[in-house]
């Protein structure tokens, strides 16, 4: 009894043994001198798409076993020192989000006394920003070795060396790009474009040396309208952002227009008066323009922000255009209240110049009064 008691003690201690040799921990702690200074970027965090959030891949032990390779602490956190610990001195203004898409490790039996393996890496650099994170590059790698089954060291050199050329690549990606790749720019610079757009019989661009006349209005005349004339203007916004040295410009060009092959006069009511009427309209649409122009230059805008913040202005500005068009044509009953007329002309000539103080006065009642039904006599 004595003998068969021993004997499973001797096969219990032999299959406990084993079940420990199971899993070998590697500890990223980073190399032994920091490898980088002045990093153009800070690494804020690590995301791990493994399945296993520690599990690598598996190695032979001096054993000659093929056993579970873990790193300790896991995955993402042995990351997040291992670069922490190897470099100094980040651009805390770069927050960066490194995905482990791949990183692992995996060993073939040479002989008895030797294997084979490879290191595969693939990693996902994002830009953190105050919305989802911006996909900067990929870091894709693969490191073949062959080791003594006795140097289970050259194991964590191998890791060292692939987690070191990921940082390197990544930085130096970074010194490539940050003067002209538009996510890396820390500051944005609005340039507003005043250009003098030459008219054509398709378009007529606002000029102040050009006012309309009756044979920019080629549309034919509606029979059911009761209106003598009817002037489509309207307002545009393009721009292509670039990069300057490291700067997101913006240039911005603001485009009042009419456009003749809309706009219509029936030959009834082609008068100098009722032509100033639509001029109006067109100066009205001009003054929306400015009024843009003002707003772009007073925006606080980041390369976050930029985008949506220009758009906005734009599109108040477009329904700002068309809530004043409607207070004018209402104000001046299409023209009709002679009185009326002369006091918008005034106005308008004010807003023109830059004194924005009753248009902005006009802005105000039209949205309390909205809702209201404005009674409008036309003839």
């Amino acid at each position: 009894m004595r003998r068969k008691s021993l004997l499973l003690a001797i096969l219990f201690l032999i299959s406990f043994r084993n079940s420990i040799a199971q899993d070998i921990l590697f500890d990223l702690n980073g190399t032994a001198k920091i490898i980088l200074e002045d990093v153009g970027f800070e690494l804020s965090e690590v995301m791990n798409a493994q399945e296993d959030l520690a599990l690598i891949g598996k190695v032979y032990n001096i054993n000659n076993q093929l056993i579970k390779a873990k790193i300790k602490y896991g995955l993402s956190d042995g990351i997040k020192t291992f670069y922490s610990n190897s470099i100094k001195k980040t651009d805390s203004d770069r927050a960066i989000q490194l995905k482990v898409l791949e990183f692992t490790i995996n060993e073939k039996q040479q002989s008895s006394k030797v294997a084979s393996g490879e290191l595969k890496i693939k990693f996902g650099y994002f830009l953190k920003t105050s919305f989802e994170p911006v996909h900067l590059v990929d870091y894709e790698a693969g490191i073949t070795y062959k080791r003594s089954i006795n140097r289970m060291d050259l194991i964590d050199q191998i890791l060292n060396r692939g987690l070191v050329n990921s940082i390197v690549f990544f930085n130096d990606w970074i010194n490539d790009n940050a003067s002209v790749n538009r996510k890396l720019a820390k500051t944005v610079r609005l340039e507003i474009l005043e250009k003098k757009k030459k008219s054509d019989q398709d378009t007529v661009f606002y000029d102040f040396n050009r006012p309309l006349s009756w044979s920019d209005f080629r549309e034919k005349p509606s029979r059911t309208s009761g209106y003598n004339a009817t002037i489509f203007t309207s307002l545009a916004m393009e721009g292509s952002p670039f990069m300057e040295n490291g700067v997101l410009v913006f240039p911005i060009e603001i485009k009042v227009y009419m456009l003749p092959e809309s706009s219509w006069a029936k030959s009834q009511g082609k008068s100098d008066y009722a032509l100033n009427h639509e001029q109006r309209h067109f100066d009205v649409t001009r003054v929306v323009g400015n009024r843009l122009i003002n707003r772009l230059k007073e925006l606080e805008v980041t390369p976050e922000n930029y985008e949506a913040a220009v758009n906005d202005a734009y599109f108040d500005s477009y329904r700002e255009m068309n809530r004043l068009q409607e207070i004018y044509d209402a104000k001046t009953r299409h023209g009709l209240d002679k009185d009326a007329q002369s006091r918008w002309n005034t106005l308008i000539d004010q807003a023109l110049k830059g004194n924005m103080d009753e248009i902005e006065k006009e802005l105000e009642k039209g949205k309390k009064n909205e809702g209201k039904v404005l009674k409008i006599d036309v003839k």
